[in-house]
């Protein structure tokens, strides 16, 4: 029966960020983009917990990771999109340059289906969750400060979060492995950072520190292939 309870309790967590997922798509449609940014939080703070539950308690559950990838595809698949939609349709140049928006949905879905059936769980590329938070939080900053942004940055903007969804560029992954220090050094120095910014530049920073992963980990993983070069040349 404890085991049942313990199978259970991640996929109760997936289930609501997909519900959440839904009230944010509803509030978007309403231009609610603060309001809607909240309820993707939630979202994305019940995707991290049903994992980290998952992992915690050994759990291998086939019916769960199906269930987290149909619940990502509405609340880091849709969402992004549905806000870049509104952003887009503001611009009355360029016909149908709307549309273009559901080409994160595409990539999402694409990203979400390769992770499901890749054995080794490597993290490459931008996750679904992380690009959805660069652009709930680009939403609420715009509408806050009242600015229009060019179609043609926000389709730049569009086509480089498709190239990291899918991208072969590792990403250090964010889910932690117990409490540990030794496991987790980098994870918790880039939430030390992440904090530092959202104490200092307050909802900019969101954007920021998505930024500042992609870049650290690009940063990272040059410098690790060029330690693996160095060891490589000593041992020959």
């Amino acid at each position: 029966m404890r085991k049942k309870i313990k199978k259970t309790i991640p996929n109760i967590l997936t289930l609501f960020n997909l519900f959440f997922g839904c009230i944010s798509i509803t509030l978007l449609q309403s231009k609610h983009f603060e309001y809607s940014s909240l309820f993707t939080m939630f979202s994305l703070i019940l995707d991290l917990l049903d994992g980290f539950l998952s992992r915690f308690f050994h759990i291998e559950n086939e019916f769960g990771k199906e269930l987290d990838s149909l619940a990502d595809m509405v609340s880091f698949g849709l969402v992004p999109s549905m806000i870049v939609f509104d952003l887009l349709k503001k611009n009355k140049g360029i016909p149908f340059i709307e549309w273009s928006s559901f080409l994160i949905t595409i990539f999402s879905a694409w990203r979400l289906a390769l992770f499901n059936i890749t054995k080794e769980k490597n993290y490459y590329g931008l996750t679904t969750p992380i690009n959805t938070l660069f652009f709930s939080s680009l939403s609420v900053i715009l509408s806050k400060k009242n600015i229009v942004l060019s179609p043609v940055i926000l389709l730049i903007i569009v086509f480089l979060s498709c190239y990291f969804l899918i991208s072969k560029i590792p990403m250090f992954s964010l889910h932690f492995y117990g409490f540990y220090w030794k496991k987790n050094r980098t994870r918790y120095l880039f939430l030390l950072i992440s904090m530092f910014l959202l104490l200092t530049l307050h909802m900019v920073a969101f954007p920021c520190i998505i930024v500042f992963y992609i870049i650290t980990s690009i940063c990272y993983h040059c410098y690790q292939n060029k330690l693996n070069r160095k060891k490589i040349h000593i041992n020959t």
